[in-house]
C-alpha cells in the first residue's frame, strides 16, 4: 500500500501541471529523483547484496514489486545504476526506459507498457556475504516463503500434489503423453504469487526442447510436465526448492526463496 501511495503521488504531480522534480541523469538512459535520505551513516562500499523495496509502474499497472525481505545479488540486476547513488535507508523516484530492460533481458510482463516506467525504491540493507548468511539465519527466509505458499494455496480448491508441485488441472488433455527424449512445445506465463509476471512465451516464440535435457527447465516443471497429455492447460504452483532456489535467478528477476507460478498449455508433442 505504501509504494502505491509513493507512487499514485509521484503521478498526480505530473498531471497536475505542476514544476517536474529534477531527476539526475544516470547511464543507460535512467533519471534517478531522491525524496528521502536515511538516517544511517553507513555508505555502500564493496557489498554484494542489498535488500531494497521496489516497484516498477506503466501508467496504472504494477509490472515489478519486491519487498524489503528479499536480498537481491547487485551484480546481476538491473538496478545497479540506482545502488550506485543510494546508501542505507535513502528512497528515491526513477524512470527507465523500456529499452534498457529489454536490453538487459529484464523479462517482466510489459505488453502496452509506456516507452518509460516509473518506480520507486527504498533500499533497506547493504550486506557483504557475512552480513548476508546472518541475515539469513536470523529471518528465515525460507519459513516466511512456506507460510505465505500454505495461505496462498488455502484459497484454491481441487489441486494435486506432485512431488511437492501444486497443479490444478485447467484443461484435460488427449493423446501422446509427456515423456524422456520426446520434444515437446510449450507455451506459458511465470509470475510470482502475488500475480506480477516475470516471463511470458504469448508474446513471442514457443519454447521447444527434449524433454529430459539437462539445465533447460526448473526441476518443478519437469515434474509437473511428466505424463501431461497433449494440448493439456494447468496451472503449476513451485517452492523455490524446486524452482530458483536460495540464490534466486541468475538475472535477478526471480528473489531467493520465491515460489513461481506458470500458467502453462503444452501446444504440441512429437
Amino acid at each position: 500500500m505504501r509504494f502505491l501511495l509513493f507512487i499514485l503521488l509521484f503521478l498526480l504531480l505530473f498531471a497536475c501541471g505542476k514544476p517536474k522534480p529534477e531527476f539526475k541523469a544516470l547511464n543507460d538512459g535512467i533519471q534517478l529523483k531522491l525524496i528521502a535520505f536515511g538516517e544511517s551513516e553507513k555508505e555502500r562500499k564493496n557489498e554484494k547484496y542489498v535488500r531494497a523495496a521496489i516497484q516498477l509502474n506503466s501508467t496504472n499497472d504494477v509490472l515489478y514489486q519486491q519487498d524489503e525481505f528479499a536480498v537481491l545479488q547487485i551484480e546481476n540486476s538491473p538496478f545497479n545504476e540506482l545502488f550506485e547513488e543510494l546508501n542505507e535507508g535513502d528512497s528515491a523516484y526513477f524512470k527507465v526506459p523500456l529499452a534498457y530492460l529489454k536490453a538487459v533481458k529484464f523479462n517482466i510482463y510489459t505488453e502496452n507498457a509506456a516507452d518509460t516506467l516509473i518506480g520507486y525504491i527504498k533500499i533497506h540493507q547493504y550486506l557483504n556475504d557475512e552480513e548476508k548468511e546472518n541475515y539469513f539465519s536470523q529471518n528465515d527466509p525460507e519459513l516466511l516463503e512456506q507460510l505465505s505458499l500454505k495461505k496462498y494455496l488455502s484459497n484454491i480448491k481441487e489441486i494435486e500434489n506432485k512431488n511437492g508441485v501444486s497443479i490444478i488441472t485447467i484443461k484435460k488433455g488427449e493423446g501422446e503423453k509427456v515423456e524422456h527424449d520426446k520434444n515437446i512445445i510449450l507455451k506459458y506465463r511465470a509470475s510470482f504469487i502475488n500475480g506480477v509476471e516475470f516471463d511470458n512465451t504469448y508474446f513471442y516464440q514457443n519454447f521447444e526442447y527434449k524433454f529430459g535435457t539437462p539445465n533447460q527447465l526448473i526441476k518443478g516443471l519437469e515434474i509437473a510436465l511428466y505424463e501431461m497429455k497433449n494440448k493439456e492447460k494447468a496451472k503449476i504452483i513451485i517452492p523455490s526448492q524446486l524452482a530458483f532456489g536460495d540464490e534466486g535467478s541468475s538475472t535477478g528477476i526471480v528473489p531467493p526463496f520465491s515460489t513461481v507460478v506458470y500458467d502453462l498449455e503444452i501446444i504440441d508433442i512429437k
